[in-house]
């Protein structure tokens, strides 16, 4: 039963991780139209040829982006590499899956290798153990994909 579960949790987040939304690639003849038409207020990543900022929309002109990172920021059109919106949710999520998987693994190779295996024939211990390893793991990691933000959507790229 625990095999079956490693294999579920590790298969969903390779399968994930693997196939990200179709979103996340530039859609089909990316262009400017596509970031004039982002709702202001949008939280928006840009990696322009010098700098890359996460900053909320302010305003997108036929030349360039303005958006708010504490300060107002322009960037003009010509010096965009690409902007994408995070998706947090979704990293957060996928990464908690991959850390549930990578905190059973962990529990296991720790039982097997530190105990001989002996330590899975404890009983009632045995539960709250397996259930605290591969939840340390989808809270270490799921904190980690919801700051790093690793699966988002392409809106712009430059040609």
């Amino acid at each position: 039963m625990l095999k079956l579960l490693v294999t579920t949790v590790l298969a969903t987040a390779i399968v994930s991780r693997a196939q990200p939304p179709a979103a996340s690639t530039p859609p089909e003849g990316s262009n400017w139209q596509h970031v004039q038409a982002l709702p202001l207020g949008t939280s928006i990543h840009v990696k322009a040829q010098h700098k890359s900022v996460s900053c909320a929309l302010k305003s997108v002109e036929a030349d360039s982006v303005t958006c708010l990172h504490g300060t107002e920021i322009t960037f003009q059109r010509a010096d965009i590499k690409s902007i994408t919106i995070p998706r947090r949710g979704a990293s957060t999520l996928v990464m908690a899956g991959v850390g549930a998987g990578v905190g059973l693994a962990t529990v296991k190779i720790v039982s097997a290798t530190v105990f001989g295996g002996g330590y899975n024939k404890t009983g009632g211990a045995k539960g709250a153990v397996w259930a605290g390893g591969a939840g340390a793991g989808a809270i270490i990691f799921g904190a980690i994909g919801a700051a790093t933000h690793p699966i988002h959507s392409t809106i712009y790229k430059a040609p």
